[in-house]
């Protein structure tokens, strides 16, 4: 999914925004202030799930609440040959001002951007090297996330540029990095387009792995000096990355599927609801919930006895989470769970893909009533 050769400025802006969203929503899963209302939990926890492709809104000004320091910020960028390319409201999960700025002599950008949750602005130098790798000088601290293979990142957290010579301590930095390098010419290429595509490549490259590891959750709790989390908590802060990714790849595939297929909208509305689609990084829960439904609505199992111990429908969600539990990949799991389809639910295999993931597109049969 990754493209090393589009690999631009964003890079660590991207890494520092959902490394900021993942850092409050550690914190969020962490604190002993949870509600107790299950749907007020489930109504914050939506409005926290990732951004897999971001926006950016030009902006005539910039609110800044630091307004003389990114004055004097930007002066001294200027006078190192880094030209004003563009001031942005990204529409993020914590929304933040974004100044791009573009040195055409260095084919490099600097992206100055001031986060409420921060207490100074951070500034990233970045250029490209022709071999695909982003070289970054960043004063960002690091929050506990891994960085992609393809980022050569520097942090200069001790500078908190409150003086004219951090930003030109990053600068030579940056020009240092690039000495033996041949970097990638940007001339005709704005700092917003460079944005949106790193955020797209560096998300792609988070669902590759799945979202957040096991790791990356621990240390971010042991930068905010919490205790280490429990499998339960870890499960917690992973499983918004997962459902985001899952409906993301979903809708991806459902597109692509009705874009190549020939059907008039009668047949679209017959078999709407009765499409399964299953790839590589699904989401057990909602597949075993689709597949307990359709063994329940077999005419042998939803006959229920008053005296029977265990609702059969509730048995066959036990047997499905049982089934997935205990194979490594879903698409295993959920091979092995066609095999206890009734004759009459079996499911119809209509695509397979190996692009962008692993994937395959069953038909459901039509309910019995209809």
């Amino acid at each position: 999914m990754t493209s090393p050769s589009n690999v631009t400025v964003a890079i660590t802006l991207a890494v520092v925004l959902l490394s900021l969203f993942i850092f409050f929503w550690i914190r969020f899963i962490l604190s002993d202030e949870l509600p107790d209302n299950f749907a007020t939990v489930m109504a914050r926890t939506e409005r926290m799930l990732p951004l897999l492709r971001i926006d950016l809104e030009p902006l005539d000004e910039a609110p800044w609440a630091d307004s003389n320091r990114i004055n004097m910020i930007a002066n001294t960028l200027r006078e190192l040959g880094y030209e004003p390319d563009g001031i942005f409201e990204v529409k993020a999960h914590i929304p933040f001002i974004i100044q791009g700025f573009k040195n055409q002599q260095r084919s490099s950008f600097a992206g100055l951007y001031e986060l409420k949750q921060s207490d100074y602005p951070i500034l990233d130098l970045v250029a490209d090297s022709s071999e695909g790798t982003c070289i970054t000088i960043s004063n960002e601290r690091d929050k506990g996330l891994d960085t992609p293979p393809f980022l050569k990142l520097t942090r200069l957290e001790h500078l908190d540029l409150s003086d004219p010579e951090h930003i030109r301590e990053m600068h030579a930095r940056l020009c240092e990095e690039l000495k033996g390098e041949t970097t990638v010419d940007l001339k005709d290429t704005h700092f917003d387009e460079h944005y949106k595509s790193f955020w797209a490549n560096y998300t792609d490259w988070r669902m590759e792995r799945g979202g957040l590891t096991t790791e990356e959750v621990i240390r971010m709790a042991q930068k905010n000096g919490e205790p280490e989390p429990s499998e339960e908590e870890i499960e917690l802060a992973q499983n918004p990355w997962k459902q985001r990714i899952d409906l993301f790849i979903l809708n991806q595939l459902w597109q692509e599927y009705c874009n190549n297929t020939n059907m008039t909208d009668e047949e679209w509305l017959e078999i709407f609801d009765r499409m399964v689609i299953v790839h590589e990084h699904s989401e057990a829960n909602l597949l075993i919930e689709t597949l307990a439904d359709s063994i329940y609505n077999s005419s042998d199992l939803n006959h229920v006895e008053d005296d029977e111990e265990e609702h059969p429908y509730f048995k066959v969600l036990r047997q499905l989470n049982e089934l997935f539990d205990s194979e490594e990949s879903v698409m295993d799991a959920f091979h092995r769970a066609l095999e206890l389809l009734p004759p009459d639910q079996k499911y119809m295999l209509q695509s397979t893909k190996e692009t962008p993931c692993k994937s395959e597109i069953y038909l459901i049969p039509k309910p019995h009533n209809v």
